[in-house]
């Protein structure tokens, strides 16, 4: 009996110690997932001047896919790299702003993300089960579920694309519909910037190595151009330079009889582009046994006489 009691005092004792340290045996983990992304940029927008939730298009929402790799530093807070992307569009055609929808501008853009960010757990991961039928897992009375919150940033590349009448698309940037490029005209803005992010995500949890999860962030930029759209209409008739007619009809598509009237407001450059993502992700994650690298060596068989 006595000896019964030891094996079980030791049993419970070693499934105590495991289960609070538990973490430290799954510390690397892989994610892949899919999403919606959509934005608040100049385009768009509700009866106002723009830049809430509420100016959102939601039928201008576009997919999103990430890939993502998480490292736990304690049971409690995790560092995540990513790569995500994004497809973002808006358009004044469906802007309660009067203003707006005269300027009669579109445009779609297509972002290469590279995110680092911070997570902290509120809810901590619970253990999970075996990655065995009917295992159950002992002494676990909580929830199956991780709650967390996050922050970061993201550098990205970015490629925004305005509609023309016939209904092709064009690159915008390459023809610098402010008039960059050109003596007075707004200065050129690059491929690339920065995000700084900030979200929530929530974890079901599987089994002790599978898990899926739906994360949701937004990002706030560094630039005002996600949309092409940041300053005032160019005189193209003090262009130096050659200035094609599909750069003509995308700067300037006002359907009212101001069209061709430089020096009006075609944005605002005092706010800068946000856009959202929302990621549908499954998780694996690698046991502390198990190595990242692939094996490349192969065991030789002994041969018995």
């Amino acid at each position: 009996m006595l000896r019964l009691n030891l094996l079980l005092l030791l049993t419970f004792g070693f499934g105590m110690a495991f289960g609070q340290n538990s973490w430290k045996y799954y510390r690397h983990e892989f994610s892949a997932g899919i999403g919606i992304a959509n934005c608040l940029t100049d385009l768009g927008g509700g009866s106002g001047d723009g830049g809430y939730l509420g100016d959102l298009h939601f039928v201008k929402t576009r997919p999103s896919i990430q890939f993502g790799y998480r490292y736990r530093i304690t049971d409690r807070i995790a560092i995540k790299t990513s790569f995500t992307y994004l497809w973002i569009e808006g358009s004044d055609e469906l802007s309660k702003n009067q203003g707006r929808k005269v300027r009669n501008l579109n445009f779609r853009t297509h972002i290469y993300e590279f995110g680092f960010q911070g997570e902290y757990y509120f809810i901590k991961e619970p253990l999970g089960r075996l990655n065995t039928l009917n295992a159950v897992r002992m002494g676990h009375k909580g929830s199956e579920i991780g709650l967390y919150g996050l922050a970061g940033f993201a550098p990205f590349f970015y490629t925004p694309l305005g509609q023309a009448e016939d209904g092709s698309w064009h690159k915008l940037r390459e023809l610098g519909t402010e008039g960059q490029g050109q003596p007075g005209g707004a200065s050129e803005y690059g491929k690339m910037s920065v995000a700084f992010m900030m979200g929530v995500g929530v974890k079901f949890i599987m089994t002790r190595q599978f898990n899926i999860g739906i994360e949701g962030a937004i990002r706030y930029t560094t630039t005002d151009y996600l949309d092409d759209v940041s300053t005032t209409y160019y005189d193209f008739s003090e262009a130096t330079e050659d200035v094609s007619s599909t750069t003509i009809e995308l700067a300037d598509k006002r359907l009212s009889n101001g069209k061709g009237i430089p020096g009006g407001i075609r944005g605002n450059p005092e706010n800068k582009d946000v856009y959202l993502g929302l990621i549908f992700s499954i998780n694996y994650k690698l046991a502390e046994d198990q190595s990242i690298k692939p094996n490349l060596k192969k065991k030789k068989r002994k041969v018995k006489f």
